[in-house]
């Protein structure tokens, strides 16, 4: 029975957990290089090519990857919250000197503005990666287990508000100074100031009680994966999240690309779609939560894609004369991706064995993360390329917004051959390895998942809850 000193301890490490995460809101915002505000500055104003930005769109996705290597490392001397405080305050430098020089960065050498952004975003997707592996595995320190749903549902629901805020303010920003690389850097600013201030207050958090297992410093990869090569459903969940990361991710980043280049929209623009997306998934978050209990995870995925991905073919057809389109796109894709976003969170832990749990999260963010990698980077070489021979940049985007949508859409044939289980323990999950679908939701409009927080209830009647509606 805990005592009144560490209920106190407790409600207060809740309050800083709760008012840390909505300071940090703009920050994990910006810190996706494939988001419209990042790719306006790197495309518009210093004239980056797409062969450069494809790569560094894809530097978190290589971060996620790598972090499987260099977690066991680090961990063996640090805890968690060392992990995450450390690698936290370095992140923060990182941004504080981009939004320090941003104007003195070279805007007439496209190369050399290319190599500086390239080297910051890979040592800033890096030490981003490590923070949100160290967040999961301390969190569970200090926010019991019994009200983790109810605490981080309403976190998430106060995310979303400032999410939508932190956008409309950009966008007003954008607009007042003209797109100016001014404009940028008051956004870059602000965010900076609100990221030093949510981590000096994650200072205060004290670690009370440890219920979830932390982050290993040793792992038996032979005598973990041996549990996995029998599991047929796992393998084709995890050659499902393959696919479809792989075409979310080559065309993600290059959305506002075309918008801004062949459209002629501002940035400033652009951000009242986001901002439409963001407002309908937040919207229609719970009723896919509660479709899944109710039909399944699997059904649920299937129903989102083609609700999603069928209507995007009208990408391919998109011209300045009937761009209004990209409103009613963006409020409906931000309304019907949630159900993929949270199937495939859901179908993952469902199918992981329970002896190998480690072995497949690690295995599915690796495979995953690679394919998620290299996807803009091959698109931003044939783009480059296509400049380059005198091929159309125009029927480039064009070819590729009718790929994306009908691979995505063929990657359902794996889909549809999963036998989704019924979870059979009662237990709680919170986890990072929905991160990489997080971010590639993102650069789908869906803001508000950029500081949400996933969260799993399992039940012993096979439905998975989510009281917390991620």
């Amino acid at each position: 029975m805990k005592t009144g000193r560490q209920r106190s301890t407790t409600y207060d490490n809740l309050k800083i957990g709760f008012d840390e995460g909505l300071l940090a809101t703009p920050w994990v915002y910006l810190s996706l290089p494939g988001g419209f505000i990042m790719s306006a500055l790197l495309t518009v104003h210093y004239g980056i090519g797409p062969g450069i930005y494809g790569v560094i769109a894809s530097l978190p996705s290589w971060a996620s990857a790598l972090q499987i290597v260099l977690v066991p490392l680090i961990s063996r001397y640090m805890d968690p919250r060392d992990m995450t405080l450390s690698m936290s305050w370095i992140n923060l430098g990182l941004w504080t000197m981009l939004a320090a020089v941003i104007s003195f960065l070279p805007s007439e050498d496209a190369v050399v503005a290319g190599r500086i952004f390239l080297i910051f975003f890979a040592l800033a997707a890096m030490s981003a990666s490590l923070i949100g592996v160290g967040w999961v595995s301390w969190v569970s320190e200090w926010v019991p287990s019994r009200i983790r749903g109810k605490y981080f549902g309403r976190r998430n629901r106060f995310i979303s508000l400032i999410t939508t805020f932190f956008l409309v303010v950009s966008m007003l920003t954008l607009d007042l100074f003209k797109d100016s690389i001014l404009a940028y850097q008051l956004i870059l600013i602000s965010a900076v100031i609100c990221r030093f201030f949510s981590v000096l207050w994650s200072h205060r958090i004290v670690a009370i009680d440890s219920d979830a297992p932390l982050i290993k410093a040793s792992f038996k990869w032979t005598e973990n994966l041996a549990g996995l090569r029998g599991n047929t459903d796992f393998k084709r969940m995890v050659v499902f999240g393959t696919l479809v990361g792989f075409w979310l991710a080559a065309i993600g980043p290059f959305y506002p690309v075309f918008v801004f280049e062949q459209l002629g929209w501002k940035p400033s623009a652009f951000a009242v779609v986001t901002v439409l997306a963001t407002l309908g998934g937040a919207a229609t978050m719970p009723l896919w939560g509660r479709m899944i209990d109710r039909y399944g995870c699997v059904p649920s995925i299937t129903a989102s894609l083609l609700l999603w991905h069928g209507p995007n073919y009208y990408w391919a057809f998109l011209t300045p004369s009937n761009d209004w389109l990209l409103y009613p796109m963006w409020l409906w894709g931000g309304s019907v991706a949630g159900g993929f976003f949270l199937g495939t969170f859901n179908l993952v832990f469902k199918l992981i064995p329970s002896k190998s749990k480690t072995a497949a999260i690690s295995l599915n963010l690796a495979i995953t993360s690679v394919a998620a990698g290299i996807a803009p980077v091959l698109v931003g070489a044939l783009l480059d390329l296509a400049t380059k021979s005198g091929f159309s940049v125009l029927w480039s985007y064009r070819i590729g917004f009718l790929a994306s949508p009908t691979f995505i859409l063929l990657s359902l044939l794996v889909l549809l051959k999963i036998k989704e289980p019924s979870a059979t323990a009662r237990s709680y999950s919170l986890s990072g390895s929905g991160r990489l679908f997080r971010q590639l939701m993102q650069l789908q409009g869906l803001s508000f998942l950029a500081n949400a927080t996933l969260f799993t209830r399992r039940r012993r009647n096979g439905r998975s809850r989510r009281k917390d509606g991620m």
